[in-house]
């Protein structure tokens, strides 16, 4: 009798952001210090804080810094495709929403798999214990 499992370790999710399919996988290392990487360069430019700009600036630089982030996270071209040739902060800022909303969701994922993990090795290092208490 067998008694494997058969696991599927197939992690790679779509999100489809303005008609536009896009596949992610948060536990693949590139792709996790990529968007590291592109969230906090997006978090820093909505921090600036600079009274003397314009609307339009501010607009400018928030989308560009998530244009960046699309297309570094996704490959050259994404925001493009993403976005168009429109610049709306609020279509930037939604898009760029939606995609780290469900990045979050598939992190959140793993905390059961590793409180079990967790609860296996304590377990494990209870009963060493209570051997060697012998």
């Amino acid at each position: 009798m067998n008694s494997s499992k058969n696991i599927n370790l197939d992690n790679i999710r779509t999100i489809t952001i303005n008609n536009v399919e896009l596949e992610y996988d948060v536990f693949d290392l590139d792709f996790a210090e990529k968007y590291e990487h592109g969230l906090i360069s997006v978090q820093k430019q909505a921090q600036v804080k600079d009274n003397t700009k314009k609307l339009s600036d501010v607009i400018k630089t928030q989308c560009n810094a998530v244009f960046d982030f699309f297309d570094d996270l996704f490959g050259e071209g994404t925001s493009e495709a993403v976005f168009g040739q429109k610049t709306n902060l609020m279509t930037c800022l939604m898009a760029f929403k939606t995609v780290t909303e469900a990045i979050e969701a598939q992190v959140t994922e793993t905390t059961p798999l590793i409180d079990e993990i967790k609860n296996k090795n304590n377990n494990n290092l209870n009963r060493t214990q209570r051997r060697a208490n012998r």
